[in-house]
């Protein structure tokens, strides 16, 4: 698939599944905000000396809280997952910043349909914890293409296995967070 084709179908592709996440997390009972939505730009934190923050797409406020930075994508050739590395670290720095968790979270499209397919199960949706599960150090870079303020740019690209990636459906029901009773 050729990538940075059309950047308003890729925003509203993205504005799509960010609100299927949102009705997973409220058919659970959690409490969220979708940063994204309705914005043109990025969703900045301010902090000390006036300090810039890029906010993940979602936040969770239920405890334990959490961050979610949502794609909908699907495993390279290479059984790999990419990310862009300059967002890669502007969560990673969020992470330090607010020592709570943050996690990259895809949704799968070769599971439900490829990438137009609506069909939207937990069982879909993968996540890795920035820093714990992905970092540096266990990643591949590559040179790849990206918007970067709207714009296609070449940019630096990192992979990870998708082993290092955990069912989200796991990762909740080892929070404990509520499921509805369709779910397994």
């Amino acid at each position: 698939m050729i990538q940075c084709e059309n950047n308003n179908d890729d925003r509203e592709l993205g504005k799509y599944w960010e609100r299927q996440f949102c009705l997973m997390a409220y058919d659970r009972g959690m409490v969220f905000t979708p940063h994204q939505w309705n914005r043109e730009k990025s969703a900045m934190a301010y902090g000390g000396k006036l300090n810039k923050y890029t906010l993940p797409d979602i936040t969770v406020w239920s405890c334990p809280g959490e961050h979610h930075e949502i794609k909908h994508k699907n495993p390279t050739k290479k059984n790999s997952i990419g990310f862009e590395k300059y967002r890669y670290e502007a969560l990673r720095e969020f992470m330090f910043i607010t020592n709570q968790k943050v996690f990259y979270t895809i949704h799968n499209h070769d599971l439900s349909g490829g990438r137009y397919g609506k069909e939207n199960k937990i069982e879909h949706w993968f996540t890795a914890e920035i820093e714990n599960d992905i970092n540096i150090n266990n990643a591949f870079k590559c040179i790849g293409c990206s918007y970067v303020s709207g714009e296609k740019k070449q940019v630096d690209v990192l992979y990870w296995d998708i082993k290092y990636f955990h069912r989200l459906l796991d990762i909740w029901k080892e929070q404990g967070r509520l499921f509805p009773a369709h779910v397994v």
